[in-house]
């Protein structure tokens, strides 16, 4: 039903924004990664996509599976996931900038966190239903 993020693909995508902004370059913890892509796909747990959506973007975030750039690969996780999935919510690197830093910070929980991306929804489900009425 949704596509996947791969771990490998995700340190890639690490690597690029670290080599592009500056960091320390390497993965922390492997298995925690792996668990967090693993996890999103269990229906159980993440029956929806924002459900899937939050989980990820908050565990990157929080987990410090990478030893620098936590934050910044969380942001590319949800933009390459929101692609892979054929969703666009305009601006979504620059809405997310200072979501991460309050996540990181514990001023916004996964609960909140969750209301802010369902809003970021409605928003594009409301867009594409109007292109597609035009």
């Amino acid at each position: 039903m949704y596509n996947y993020i791969d771990t490998d693909s995700l340190i890639e995508f690490h690597d690029f924004a670290i080599s592009t902004f500056w960091g320390l370059n390497w993965i922390k913890n492997k298995w925690q990664l792996d668990s967090i892509l693993s996890h999103i796909k269990n229906e159980d747990y993440y029956p929806q996509f924002v459900d899937k959506l939050t989980h990820l973007f908050f565990s990157l975030v929080q987990f410090h599976t990478f030893n620098d750039g936590n934050k910044r690969t969380a942001i590319l996780a949800v933009e390459l996931f929101l692609f892979i999935n054929e969703i666009y919510i305009e601006d979504v690197i620059i809405k997310l900038e200072d979501i991460a830093i309050w996540i990181a910070k514990w001023e916004i929980s996964k609960k909140m966190l969750i209301h802010i991306f369902n809003s970021m929804f409605i928003s594009f489900w409301y867009e594409k239903l109007c292109s597609e009425l035009n």
